[in-house]
C-alpha cells in the first residue's frame, strides 16, 4: 500500500511538471503567433523589435523542447508503472488535466492561402491510437467547416476569411477519442475570438437631419444632435467617432454660425443673438454638411457624411403697423355690414401666429354700433356697422359758447368756423382742458330733421407759467448734527408735459456751493443740505427752478432759512419772528391807507379767457 501511494505521488509530481512544461511551451508559441499577427499592420516600424523578441523566443522554445522530451520519458515510465500496479482506472480523472486548450485569435479579412494555422491543442497522454476531435459552431455546426483540427497533432486551422461584424466569437469544444470513438479526454472549451479591423465606415442613422432654432436665441443654444454608428469593435478606436462641420450654406452673415460637439454630435449656435434675426438674415434655412470620422478623428480614419437643415423660426418681435394713419369710409343711413377694410404691415412670419393680427375698438364707440373682425385670408381688419344709426348732420349756427359743465363759468366764446380740433390755445384758462359742447344740427336726409349733437374739444396746454418752490421757509438748529435742512419741491400751474421733472439748482452768486448743497430726490423734490454749521440768523438762499416745457421756463426764487437756537426740544427763532411781525404791521398800514383813499370796488363775477 505504501508503494502504491509513493508511486501515485511520484506520478502526480511528474505529470504536473510535464503539464507545466508543455503549457509554458505552448504559451510561448501562442504569444509569438499573436505578436506577429497583430504586428502585420505595422511591420516596418516594428521589424527590429520583432527580430529581437523572436530570437529570444526561439531560445526559450528550445529549452522547453528539451524539458518536454524529458517529460515524455518520465510519462512512459509512469504509464508502465500504472499498468503494473493496476492504476489505469484513475486516468478518467487525470485525463482532464492533461488536455491543454489555449484561447485562440484570428484577424478578420485575412487573405489566401488557406487553411491557416491559428493554434494547437496539447495532450500529455496522447497515444498512437488516440485522435483529436473538434465540435461546435464553425466546425460541425453552421457555419460548418470554418475551423478544423489535425486529428494526430492537434493543430487548429481556419479555412477562410472571417468577418467580425458577422460573428465576433466562436465557442468550440476539443476532445480526444480512441479509434473506436470512445471518449478518452475532454471535452474542453476552445474559444476563438475574431480580431477587428477598421473595415466599416461610420453611418448616420438618417441621411438628412432637420432642426429648428428660435430667432434671437442666446449663444450656445442646442439646435439638434447628429448621431452616427460604426459596426467595428466598440472597444477599439475603429469605432470611436468624431464629428465636424465641413460646410455651411449660405455662409452669411458668418461662415461659422453653428458648432458641433466633436464627441456628442450636438449642434449649437455660435452667432450672437442680435445677429440671429430672421427678418434680416439672407435666408431662414441653413444647410450644414456634417462628417463623422472613426479612429478618434485621425487622418487614417474612415468617414461618413450627412446633411443637417436648420430653420430659423419666427419670434413675435415685430408689432403690426397700420398702413395708413387715417382710414375713411361712408355708409348709408340705416345700412349695416362691412364699411372699410383696415390693412396692417407685420414683418413676422405669415405662417405663424406672430403675424396674425387681432383688431379691437378701444374708444369712440360707446354704444357698440361697430365691430371689427380679422380676415383670415389677408390679415385685414373688417370694420362693420352692426346697429343702425343716423350719422349725417350739419351745424347751422355761427358761433358757440364754451362753459365749464360743473361751475357753468363762461370760459371762451368763438365763431364756429374757428374751431380746430387739433389746435385750440386758451391763455389763462380757468376751466378744464376737456369740453363737451351741445350744438343743434339738421340732418341731410329727406325730409330733413333737426336735433342736437355733442362736440368734444380738448385744449392743449402752453408753457406759460413759471415753476415755484414749496415750502418757501425752512428752519434749522444752529448746532444741529443733521445737516439736512429741508426737502423742497417744485410746482407749476401748467399741465404735463410742461411741468416736471423740475431742475432745482443753487443761484449764480459766488460762494454758495461752499455752504449749501442740493441733492435730487425724484422728478419733483430735492434735498437742501448744509456743508457746515451757521450762526443764528435769517438767510435767503437763492435758487433757480426750471420746468420741462418746450421751451423750458426758469424761475429765480429764494428759500428763507431760519437758523434758530434749540434747547430741550424747543426752537428759539425770536429774531426771525420779530422781523416777520414788523413786516406784517407795515403791510397792514399800507393797505389801510389805500382803502381810505379809494372807494371800495366789488370784484367782477365773470371770468373771461383770452
Amino acid at each position: 500500500m505504501r508503494a502504491q501511494t509513493s508511486s501515485q505521488s511520484g506520478e502526480s509530481r511528474s505529470r504536473d511538471d510535464c503539464t507545466s512544461v508543455i503549457y509554458e511551451q505552448e504559451t510561448l508559441k501562442i504569444h509569438d503567433y499573436l505578436f506577429f499577427s497583430m504586428s502585420a499592420h505595422s511591420s516596418q516600424q516594428c521589424s527590429s523589435l520583432a527580430e529581437g523578441r523572436r530570437s529570444e523566443r526561439i531560445q526559450q522554445t528550445l529549452r522547453s523542447v528539451l524539458r518536454a522530451v524529458r517529460c515524455v520519458f518520465l510519462s512512459l515510465r509512469m504509464q508502465r508503472g500504472r499498468e503494473i500496479l493496476g492504476l489505469s482506472d484513475m486516468m478518467s480523472y487525470r485525463s482532464k488535466r492533461s488536455l491543454l486548450v489555449p484561447p485562440m485569435f484570428v484577424p478578420e479579412n485575412q487573405r489566401a492561402p488557406f487553411p491557416r494555422l491559428i493554434g494547437k491543442v496539447i495532450s500529455s497522454d496522447m497515444k498512437e491510437d488516440h485522435i483529436f476531435r473538434l465540435i461546435g459552431r464553425g466546425a460541425d455546426q453552421d457555419p460548418k467547416g470554418v475551423f478544423s483540427i489535425n486529428r494526430l497533432t492537434g493543430e487548429v486551422a481556419v479555412s477562410r476569411a472571417l468577418d467580425r461584424e458577422a460573428i465576433a466569437y466562436y465557442h468550440l469544444q476539443v476532445s480526444t477519442t480512441d479509434l473506436s470513438g470512445r471518449l478518452v479526454e475532454g471535452p474542453v472549451d476552445l474559444d476563438v475570438s475574431v480580431i477587428d479591423q477598421n473595415d466599416n465606415r461610420p453611418v448616420f442613422k438618417e441621411p438628412r437631419y432637420s432642426g429648428e432654432v428660435l430667432e434671437g436665441s442666446p449663444t450656445g443654444t442646442t439646435v439638434m444632435t447628429m448621431t452616427a454608428y460604426d459596426a467595428d469593435d466598440p472597444n477599439t478606436d475603429n469605432a470611436v467617432l468624431r464629428y465636424i462641420i465641413v460646410r455651411q450654406l449660405p455662409d452669411k452673415p458668418s461662415p461659422n454660425m453653428f458648432y458641433i460637439d466633436p464627441e456628442r454630435g450636438d449642434i449649437v449656435t455660435v452667432i450672437a443673438p442680435h445677429q440671429l434675426d430672421r427678418e434680416t438674415l439672407p435666408t431662414t434655412q441653413y444647410e450644414l454638411e456634417i462628417v463623422a470620422k472613426d479612429m478618434a478623428g485621425s487622418e487614417v480614419g474612415l468617414t461618413g457624411t450627412a446633411t443637417a437643415t436648420i430653420t430659423i423660426t419666427d419670434r413675435n418681435d415685430h408689432a403690426p403697423e397700420f398702413t395708413h394713419s387715417l382710414f375713411q369710409a361712408s355708409v348709408n343711413e340705416g345700412s349695416t355690414g362691412v364699411v372699410v377694410n383696415l390693412t396692417v404691415d407685420d414683418r413676422d412670419d405669415p405662417a405663424t401666429g406672430a403675424w396674425r393680427a387681432i383688431y379691437s375698438i378701444i374708444n369712440g364707440d360707446p354704444n357698440q354700433n361697430f365691430e371689427i373682425q380679422t380676415n383670415l385670408d389677408n390679415n385685414e381688419g373688417m370694420l362693420s356697422v352692426v346697429k343702425v344709426r343716423n350719422v349725417f348732420f350739419s351745424y347751422l349756427i355761427n358761433h358757440t359758447e364754451i362753459r365749464d359743465l360743473q361751475s357753468k363759468m363762461l370760459c371762451y366764446w368763438l365763431p364756429l368756423h374757428e374751431i380746430k380740433m387739433d389746435h385750440i390755445f386758451i391763455h389763462n384758462n380757468p376751466c378744464p382742458t376737456l369740453f363737451f359742447l351741445t350744438l343743434p344740427y339738421v340732418s341731410l336726409g329727406s325730409p330733413p330733421a333737426s336735433g342736437t349733437g355733442t362736440l368734444k374739444i380738448t385744449l392743449e396746454d402752453e408753457n406759460d407759467n413759471a415753476p415755484y418752490v414749496f415750502p418757501s421757509v425752512a428752519r434749522v438748529c444752529e448746532d444741529a448734527k443733521d445737516m439736512n435742512v429741508v426737502v423742497i419741491g417744485g410746482r407749476d400751474k401748467d399741465i404735463h408735459p410742461n411741468t416736471d421733472p423740475f431742475k432745482i439748482e443753487l443761484g449764480k452768486q459766488p460762494g454758495l456751493e461752499k455752504t449749501w448743497k442740493i441733492s435730487r430726490i425724484n422728478d419733483t423734490h430735492s434735498q437742501i443740505m448744509l456743508l457746515h454749521s451757521l450762526k443764528k440768523a435769517n438767510y435767503n438762499l437763492p435758487l433757480v427752478l426750471t420746468d420741462s416745457g418746450i421751451p423750458p421756463i426758469s424761475n429765480n426764487t429764494e428759500l428763507k432759512v431760519q437758523v434758530c437756537t434749540c434747547r430741550k426740544n424747543r426752537m428759539d427763532c425770536s429774531r426771525a419772528s420779530s422781523i416777520q411781525t414788523n413786516l406784517l404791521l407795515l403791510l397792514g398800514l399800507v393797505l389801510l391807507s389805500i382803502l381810505c383813499k379809494y372807494p371800495f370796488i366789488p370784484p367782477s363775477t365773470s371770468c373771461v379767457c383770452v
